[in-house]
């Protein structure tokens, strides 16, 4: 295999560019098909292969930064990316965390709300609910958050030893990863483990995220090839989403594999071709921006919909507790709240907290402004 450019120093100068135009829009069609789906009132069934993108796409934007670093320091800062990640993470999910507690204690006392708040405080709702254990309602969705943040706890550390390893080595470890996880995947799956223990589980669906860190790890040219498929992935993407029998195979163990690397071609095209048509459309404004805060929009539209829709509690604005009226309308209020919190997180929490810095943990260089390729 031949490289012509180290990815490596490819990914150092992409960083200092500082932004990949469409990966915005690619997050917020994500997380709008999550949304419709959580509804269960739009007739998509298949959103949740949201979460297999953001999988790809976090395992394929953590690694480019990590490996950028490593090109330019020969080194990766452990305290800044963790320091980075907490700032990132934990302000929103401390504000949605705290909404979730205070509605608990108030309005649906049914629930556990120890349950619903400390699983998702320390990111492991995806064990608790991969063992049978409590089924949050208002935070289960934070299972998908926990296996990303169980998966930058480690990453750091793997990569740097598959950095040293080199080029052609480094991709021969990753690759033999994924398919380590698939096949401990389909290994419990033959052996009638239940689904949720897999499909929640960070050793069984952990290997999107290690797609994104293969195609970040490849040079630029192999990734622009890659990215030439993009129409069978998007197509790919496309059916899933709408049809019920493509929507019940990706759910299944066998189906992660497919959507991950659907994902990943899409990507790759985005990132190589940024002039595109296909980049332009996912550039709109509204996705744009909605894709910039989709972190925020993840974390409050689950509780939300549960409020408004199946809260079952006294009647509030007409939504709550009923789905006695017409689809749009709920669908359109849900969406309007969700998005309302989601904005007022973003201003008050998140980009204050973004900017926040640790001069001890920099190394020299100032930690204050935050990576517009960040997640």
């Amino acid at each position: 295999m031949t490289t012509g450019v180290d990815p490596a120093s490819e990914a150092m100068k992409e960083a200092n560019k500082g932004w990949i135009d469409g990966l915005d829009g690619l997050r917020a069609l994500s997380v709008l098909a999550v949304f419709f789906t959580h509804t269960g009132l739009a007739g998509i069934e298949g959103g949740f292969i949201g979460v297999d993108l953001f999988f790809v796409l976090s395992g394929f934007l953590i690694t480019r930064l990590l490996s950028a670093e490593h090109a330019r320091d020969g080194q990766i800062s452990f305290r800044n990316f963790y320091w980075r990640r907490a700032r990132r993470l934990y302000p929103a999910l401390f504000g949605v965390l705290a909404a979730v507690a205070i509605y608990t204690s108030f309005y649906e006392p049914a629930l556990r709300g120890s349950l619903e708040v400390f699983p998702a405080l320390f990111y492991v709702t995806n064990w608790v609910r991969a063992f049978g254990g409590y089924d949050a309602a208002l935070t289960g969705h934070t299972w998908s958050l926990a296996i990303e943040e169980q998966f930058y706890l480690l990453w750091p550390c793997l990569l740097l030893v598959f950095l040293r390893l080199g080029y052609r080595r480094s991709l021969v470890g990753m690759i033999m990863l994924a398919v380590l996880i698939f096949a401990w995947r389909e290994w419990l799956s033959l052996h009638h483990v239940r689904l949720a223990r897999i499909y929640c589980g960070f050793d069984t669906h952990t290997d999107g995220l290690i797609y994104g860190a293969i195609l970040a790890s490849l040079n630029r040219e192999h990734i622009r090839r890659i990215g030439y498929l993009w129409p069978l992935g998007a197509a790919y993407l496309g059916v899933t989403l709408v049809d019920p029998k493509m929507a019940h195979f990706a759910a299944k163990p066998l189906g992660y594999m497919p959507t991950s690397l659907a994902a990943a071609v899409v990507i790759a095209r985005v990132f190589t071709a940024q002039t595109s048509l296909l980049v332009r459309v996912l550039n709109v404004w509204p996705l744009a921006k909605l894709g910039r805060v989709s972190y925020g929009f993840y974390l409050w539209h689950y509780p939300v919909i549960h409020v408004m829709l199946f809260g079952g509690h006294d009647p509030i604005l007409a939504f709550f507790g009923s789905l006695a009226f017409p689809k749009l309308a709920m669908i359109g209020a849900t969406f309007a709240v969700s998005l309302a919190l989601t904005l007022l997180s973003w201003f008050l929490i998140e980009k204050p907290t973004m900017c926040l810095k640790w001069p001890r943990l920099s190394h020299g260089r100032s930690d204050a402004r935050p990576s517009r390729t960040a997640l």
